[in-house]
């Protein structure tokens, strides 16, 4: 089992690019009100009617993976907020990138019960949380909504806010189209007065508790400008402190919750276009800011005046994997105040854990930083690529990061110790998902946290097998056999760093690995580097470099080797390879066409254009029994080929009103007597006949949440008519199952 360094947000040291296939949907801003209200309509109106059920299998955690944190050094995905109830230890909740807002009210026990809260809203990508101060009950909560994952910034829509008034037991979304495509980077909030902190657009501010929206920015002594941080003084409820984006980075301070607006910028030395700051209030009038520049720590500092003069402390390096801009975050102790803590992306050695320095600003300098990972805190460290911090009511540190949210215990005293707050959450963002039809086990590929795979067919928790940022995956069941061996399993790292090929018995237990050969032509992989095991024979393996496709016919030996088919490469995940009567075809999605080769000495060659629209395609899916009968998906769009792509027929039909966008995966499914395409969108998945462009939604209880991965897998018993895995990018795994029954009720779905 290997592990090697991961990798994080774009524009680091260790960053993946954005994929082409999603540049477009990246950068539109659509009017998406319409289109949201009926999806969040549809998602309501499916719970209670009957049909098929999608199941939850974790992973709720992964366990041995890359923390310190004993017993079981567990992992789950993402989360950029965390918020603790002032006076309860117990009451916590976090906002994950991809995975919806969580609830727990037994934080200190050992495996705290996390409940989702906005499963079934629009959006599961959460930026920010806060309380309403003015309600002493603190039932009222505000969620800004925002992406912020490092797979590339991928996520759900940008739909503005939520708010509860319960506690998190119901929101109502706010921010109609003044607020959709805002990343929220903070939230604040008293009665009628609700802010939200846009990390590209400024200030919004609203007076009749989120009916209307104004941008506050430009006006009242607040620059215009993105707002990189906005903190609440701890005690003086008025008082705000908001750190401004642009050529002339601002912090700024207003005493009346925000009317009016303070510079408190002279002092903090080393601002540039490239700086983004974070922002912490410590007791009284203290102050804590800190500069990052182009991804690095470059700066800490110290105001006892609220801001009118600042002392620069020692800079601790926390950000050597250049991930400072996403992986940051400033927290003052809220006793001592000569205490601040920041935290960064990783460590420089195995097993690449978290950073996390405290700042001493009495002590003289060069001797202020003392280190509260590792030999620092008896041993233990969080995951790497911190993303905040925070003080519960019995003075332990709580800090977020890309595997989920953590405990320093006593951290201000010479021997702290960190432990996990994981529970049971389940936010991994999973991008590549497989089963062994043998031992019923999943694998995926993992943002940031690697190559997990089920520790027993059916268990929740899972087990942690492969470091980095996971690559894709496949299992080969077929080779071996359930007498023979049980199944090969495919994995690597970022940049297909370290391929492997496991053999795992059926009976789930490790046998043996192979490292696969790096690629004949270098330069030419992808930050997740797609891989397709052959339809008709485990023994062929497809793979998409940027540049070139390359075939393996002999990957089950011990001694595989590539051969290059020249281009046109692929884009992310968009390959089919083989049918059952010809194992020889390729269809492949490169920038927006499609490409295809028929025979084993054949060229790629362009099928017919596709119809007008047509962005980068996402997926390509071909019939396991019909080489003719393909189906290719871009970030919106659905087409259908039914003479082997000499001709193209756009089916998107009513997908886009009853679904979001980011079309991102494609799967035929071969039920007997039902077969369908399913599309994977950011609001679940989405079905039609193979030819009709009527859709509906598939399966019932699957949260709104995007689907980047799925794998169809036919029956093999009477009853079981198929199993369809899916990866989710912030809910990890689902799998739905196709039984007779099902048959009575043909659209298998509500």
């Amino acid at each position: 089992m290997s592990s090697i360094s991961h990798a994080g947000v774009p524009g680091g040291a260790d960053a993946e690019p954005v994929d082409p296939a999603e540049q477009r949907e990246q950068t539109m801003v659509p009017d998406l009100s319409e289109q949201l209200q009926r999806e969040a309509e549809l998602v309501h109106a499916s719970r209670g009617v009957s049909g098929p059920v999608w199941i939850a299998r974790g992973p709720a955690p992964t366990q041995s993976a890359q923390v310190r944190v004993p017993p079981d050094n567990e992992v789950s995905g993402a989360i950029q907020a965390v918020l603790p109830h002032p006076s309860d230890a117990n009451i916590l909740y976090i906002g994950s990138v991809n995975g919806g807002a969580w609830k727990t009210t037994n934080a200190t026990d050992a495996r705290p019960t996390w409940m989702p809260l906005t499963e079934f809203l629009p959006s599961q990508s959460i930026g920010a949380l806060a309380f309403d101060r003015s309600d002493s009950t603190l039932q009222t909560l505000i969620v800004g909504v925002g992406r912020w994952s490092n797979f590339a910034q991928r996520g759900d829509d940008e739909v503005g806010i939520y708010r509860s008034t319960n506690g998190g037991g119901s929101f109502a979304q706010l921010g109609g189209t003044t607020l959709l495509g805002q990343k929220m980077s903070a939230v604040a909030a008293r009665g009628a007065t609700i802010y939200a902190a846009s990390f590209g657009g400024g200030l919004f501010k609203s007076t009749d508790t989120g009916a209307t929206w104004a941008l506050a920015s430009g006006a009242n002594g607040l620059p215009t400008g993105g707002i990189a941080s906005l903190v609440e003084h701890r005690t003086d409820a008025n008082r705000l402190a908001i750190a401004v984006r642009g050529a002339a980075p601002k912090v700024l301070i207003s005493s009346d919750f925000g009317s009016n607006w303070t510079d408190a910028t002279t002092g903090i030395n080393g601002l540039s276009a490239s700086s983004t700051l974070r922002l912490a209030f410590g007791p009284g009038s203290v102050m804590f800011a800190a500069v990052i520049n182009s991804g690095t720590l470059a700066g800490v500092y110290r105001s006892a005046d609220l801001g009118l003069t600042w002392t620069a402390l020692d800079v601790p390096a926390v950000h050597p994997g250049g991930q400072g801009s996403t992986n940051t975050a400033l927290i003052a102790d809220p006793v001592d105040d000569t205490a601040v803590f920041v935290s960064g992306d990783r460590i420089t050695a195995g097993p690449f854990t978290g950073n996390v320095a405290r700042l001493n600003s009495a002590a003289a300098t060069g001797s202020q930083i003392r280190f509260v990972v590792d030999g620092g805190a008896t041993n233990t460290a969080p995951h790497a690529d911190s993303r905040a911090m925070a003080f519960d009511a019995n003075g332990n540190l709580l800090e977020t990061d890309d595997g989920g949210i953590y405990r320093l215990v006593n951290p201000n005293s010479a021997a702290p110790v960190w432990n996990s707050v994981i529970g049971n959450l389940n936010v991994t963002e999973s991008h590549s998902v497989a089963k062994d039809t043998i031992s019923q086990v999943l694998m995926i590929g993992v943002q940031d946290n690697g190559t997990h795979q089920q520790i027993a067919a059916g268990n929740s928790r899972w087990t942690f097998i492969n470091g980095g940022d996971g690559g894709d995956v496949q299992i080969d069941s077929s080779t071996l056999g359930p007498s023979g061996g049980g199944s090969y399993r495919y994995l690597s790292s970022q940049n297909f760093g370290g391929p492997r090929r496991f053999n795992y018995s059926a009976a789930n237990a490790f046998i043996a690995s192979l490292s696969l050969p790096a690629l004949p032509v270098g330069g030419d992989v992808q930050f997740v580097t797609p891989i397709e095991l052959n339809v008709s024979t485990g023994t062929r393996m497809l793979l998409g470099g940027l540049n070139n496709l390359y075939e393996a016919n002999n990957i089950t030996t011990t001694a595989p080797s590539w051969t290059s088919l020249g281009a046109p490469g692929a884009n992310r995940n968009a390959m089919a390879y083989g049918t059952r009567t010809n194992p020889d075809v390729i269809y492949t999605g490169k920038a927006a066409a499609v490409w295809k080769r028929t025979t084993a000495a054949g060229a790629l060659t362009q099928t017919a254009a596709l119809p007008a629209g047509a962005a980068a395609i996402t997926d390509v899916a071909v019939h396991p029994n019909d080489e003719n009968l393909v189906f290719a998906v871009d970030d919106n769009q659905v087409f259908r080929s039914t003479d082997g792509g000499g001709s193209w027929t756009d089916i998107t039909g009513n997908l886009p009103s009853i679904s979001g966008l980011d079309f991102r995966t494609s799967e035929i499914l071969t039920v007997p007597g039902n077969e369908r395409i399913a599309v994977g969108t950011r609001s679940g998945v989405f079905v039609t006949g193979l030819n009709t462009a009527t859709w509906s939604r598939l399966g019932l209880a699957l949260p709104d949440v995007l689907v980047f991965d799925m794998r169809f897998y036919p029956g093999n018993s009477g009853n079981q008519l198929g199993t369809l895995a899916i990866g989710t990018l912030g809910r990890g795994v689902y799998t739905l199952d196709f039984v007779n029954q099902d048959i009575l009720h043909k659209n298998g779905f509500e």
